[in-house]
């Protein structure tokens, strides 16, 4: 756009001086106006380079301070004073409010023209505007062209950077990068990202705590961040929210490298959002197209058809999994349990199997996201990264992990396994979010007894007594001791309390429940009757 100081250099300034706030020439005019009435800044908007005469402005010092102060506060980019007739001068106290605010401050000879002035920077600002709509359509279209001979992200970032001349990064909602190209120099920020495949956490923690994430989730558009050095963003940027679906994919960044951002950057950054949206759009309608296959593969598998062994190990071969090498299921379960959710869900840890190219069959099962995987891959590292994905504001996910075997056979039994391990861990109160059927141990056993054994287990009733006494919390005090050894010092830091409360509350325990909490038997007795407690008592 039109600078204060590109105006000068025009023809219909020929005469004129800069009598005030020079520090502020390169501010930008957004349009030329006329004023001639002693309250001019409560007829602007801002932006405005204002053209006026001596004849409806203040006497008083104090008063022309004002003038001055009210038109910088609307964000007036200058003002051109008319001098020659009623003043040769503009007045001390204009020039000194100038100054203060670096508020750039004219004087035009009296026989200018304002017309004239006005008709030809308007018309230069009108050419620009119509210069930078054209520069952005032909952005888009190329953008555009990009989705048409089935270009990817990697594409994007290097033509969106070429056509604007700005370092472009692409990066998933986690802020790993996805696709960039650079041009120009790095700063420290940058650097980050290039050696480790994503922003710097730090200045992910910055643009959430000042305001500028939650900006992004609230409008869905684009923010403009200027230099934050001590997060390392020594260059000013643009980042852009990629969306579909309503849900936020990942981001786009513009970094500027030897020249300000602009509007057409802007512009610029919004159809490369929209381009990146579509391509993401038209990726995960092939995956859903292929997701509703593998969930009917994962169903018939869960379900253990007989009979069908060859066929669904054939089937599983086309999406890269061998059924007859060993086999590993994850089970993604989230508190919310709505079909939206799980959709969200399911898009996004197929879109990271993809990323990272998971041997697995990916869908949905009564309620649950379900993975089936070669137990090559490293399943708990897996499971992180899944729960990672999975995570959303106000969703919490628990992934349970079965144990490995071949064959589709026993697919049924995987999913069992977790089940089990599922079932277990929130009837317990595990606060874990990834647990192993493996790790399960004797609680699997339990479980497998079933409700019955509360009926056979002498240590139950006595036990279930200690519920009774609310206040003091005897049942918990009782089962994290149990699960720390008999280690007191642990289970009062476990508890937050202190050690004497913890022998009090002992005492009572052994007062109540009529047991010897010395004798290993007894403490390996109690905590079967905790957990079977835990698993089948709803009281």
């Amino acid at each position: 756009m039109l600078t204060v100081a590109d105006a000068l250099l025009l023809n219909e300034f020929a005469g004129a001086q800069v009598v005030g706030g020079r520090a502020g020439l390169q501010r930008q005019i957004a349009w030329v106006h006329v004023v001639g009435v002693p309250d001019a800044a409560q007829w602007l908007n801002g932006g405005e380079l204002v053209l006026t005469t001596a004849n409806a402005l203040p006497s008083e010092a104090d008063e022309q301070r004002e003038y001055i102060y009210a038109l910088a506060e609307k964000g007036v980019t200058a003002l051109a004073l008319a001098v020659g007739r009623i003043l040769t001068h503009a007045p001390e106290a204009f020039r000194e409010a100038a100054d203060a605010l670096d508020f750039p401050l004219i004087e035009i000879p009296y026989q200018a023209r304002f017309i004239d002035i006005a008709k030809t920077i308007n018309q230069r600002i009108t050419a620009a505007q119509m210069e930078n709509v054209e520069r952005a359509l032909h952005i888009h279209r190329v953008l555009t062209q990009l989705i048409l001979e089935g270009g990817d992200l990697k594409r994007l970032a290097e033509t969106l950077a070429g056509l604007i001349h700005q370092s472009v990064s692409i990066e998933n909602e986690r802020f790993e990068a996805l696709a960039s190209h650079n041009i120009g120099i790095y700063d420290e920020a940058r650097r980050y990202t290039l050696s480790e495949g994503r922003t710097d956490p730090r200045l992910v923690r910055a643009l959430e705590e000042r305001g500028v994430l939650p900006e992004i989730r609230a409008r869905l558009r684009p923010v403009f961040i200027p230099q934050m050095a001590d997060v390392g963003l020594e260059m000013e940027r643009i980042l852009a929210p990629i969306v579909v679906h309503g849900d936020l994919y990942g981001y786009i960044w513009i970094i500027a490298d030897d020249r300000p951002l602009s509007d057409l950057d802007r512009l610029a950054i919004e159809s490369g959002a929209t381009v990146a949206a579509l391509m993401i759009f038209y990726q995960e309608a092939v995956q859903s197209a292929e997701a509703s296959l593998k969930g009917g593969l994962l169903t018939q598998l869960i379900q253990g058809e007989p009979g069908r062994e060859a066929v669904l190990a054939d089937q599983s071969l086309r999406y890269g999994l061998d059924l007859t090498a060993p086999l590993v299921l994850l089970v993604v379960e989230s508190g919310d349990r709505s079909s939206q959710r799980l959709l969200q869900i399911d898009r996004r840890v197929n879109r990271l199997a993809m990323m990272q190219g998971w041997h697995a069959v990916i869908g949905q099962f009564a309620g649950h996201v379900v993975i089936l995987s070669q137990a090559s891959d490293d399943s708990a590292k897996l499971a992180v990264a899944v729960r990672d994905a999975a995570q959303m504001p106000g969703v919490n996910v628990r992934i349970a992990i079965s144990q490995s075997m071949i064959g589709a056979g026993q697919v049924s039994t995987l999913y069992a396994q977790c089940q089990d391990t599922l079932h277990i861990a929130n009837r317990l109160g595990n606060g874990q979010t990834i647990i192993k059927f493996d790790q399960l141990g004797y609680l699997y056993t339990l479980l497998r007894a079933g409700n019955v054994a509360l009926d056979t287990n002498q240590y139950v009733p006595g036990v279930r007594l200690l519920r009774e006494e609310q206040n003091a919390d005897l049942f918990d005090t009782l089962e994290v001791y149990l699960d720390n050894g008999g280690n007191g010092m642990q289970t009062a830091k476990v508890l937050n309390i202190h050690r004497s409360t913890l022998i009090y509350r002992l005492d009572r325990i052994k007062e109540i429940c009529a047991i010897d909490l010395g004798d290993p038997i007894v403490r390996t007795n109690l905590q079967v009757a905790i957990k079977l407690i835990r698993l089948f008592d709803q009281a």
